[in-house]
């Protein structure tokens, strides 16, 4: 069988375990719906009213708000526990996965499934919202809508890359929840906005030591605002290759030198 069969199998039967709680499931989607929404009305109305930020106008930037809403959305979808890995460590848990006739990254990706109903929604109907505009306004073709694919496709395995790296830290520090705060969320926020709003040493943070400006801002460059050439994308599409093939032997080498608690 397959990585991706084994995958969708356990996948399919965390979900099953969730639907159980109905109630539970839709609630937390509308509350993500909402709340995303509300977050995303609030940077817009500033936007709007102070006419853009550094030359970028509201649906610019709602598309670079989108996109990271995805590829977050996606990283949860395939790995939300990757993200919540130093309970594993601290409490033991890792140990019971040592053990199970499976590779212990994809038990970890297919815990607690959740198809993260919400943002996907939220998040389509404010692309084609700023995708709509833009194309009317002339800014960009219906090229932009197959090259979001392609940004969204990186921006979760750079995502992605950055999660599985920081949780192997873990197999030497055990505590990496405030360093998750830092590549995952603050990230993840930073990279809702244009570059050039940041202070230099910021920018380079961004693009070397946590790359989240190649989720959405880099690429975004030449999909909505035709600067630079087609070539950001593949160049984003190499970065993302080139960090999920870092992060995955990362964590092999991590897991190698892996030290239960003795709980």
């Amino acid at each position: 069988m397959s990585w991706i069969q084994l995958y969708a199998r356990m996948a399919g039967a965390s979900l099953r375990g969730q639907m159980q709680y109905k109630f539970n499931f839709i609630f937390s989607s509308m509350m993500a719906l909402f709340m995303f929404s509300l977050e995303f009305l609030t940077v817009a109305t500033v936007i709007y009213r102070f006419n853009g930020i550094q030359g970028w106008g509201v649906y610019e930037i709602g598309y670079l708000f989108t996109i990271m809403m995805f590829t977050r959305a996606f990283y949860r979808i395939l790995a939300s526990e990757v993200n919540g890995f130093e309970k594993y460590l601290v409490q033991g848990l890792l140990d019971g996965l040592l053990i199970r006739p499976a590779p212990v990254l994809l038990v970890l990706m297919t815990r607690n499934f959740r198809p993260m109903l919400g943002e996907l929604i939220l998040g389509t109907i404010l692309v084609s919202i700023c995708l709509h505009h833009l194309m009317a306004s002339g800014q960009v073709t219906w090229w932009a809508i197959p090259l979001t694919g392609v940004v969204v496709a990186s921006g979760t395995m750079i995502t992605f890359s950055i999660g599985l790296a920081t949780a192997a830290v873990g197999f030497w520090t055990h505590r990496i929840d405030d360093l998750q705060r830092i590549t995952d969320n603050a990230g993840t926020i930073a990279g809702q906005y244009p570059l050039t709003i940041y202070p230099q040493w910021m920018r380079v943070v961004l693009l070397t030591i946590v790359p989240m400006g190649f989720t959405a801002y880099v690429p975004s460059l030449y999909v909505i605002r035709g600067e630079q050439g087609p070539w950001v994308v593949v160049v984003t599409l190499l970065v993302a290759i080139v960090l999920l093939l870092a992060a995955l032997r990362l964590w092999r080498y991590g897991i190698s030198h892996y030290q239960s608690t003795g709980t």
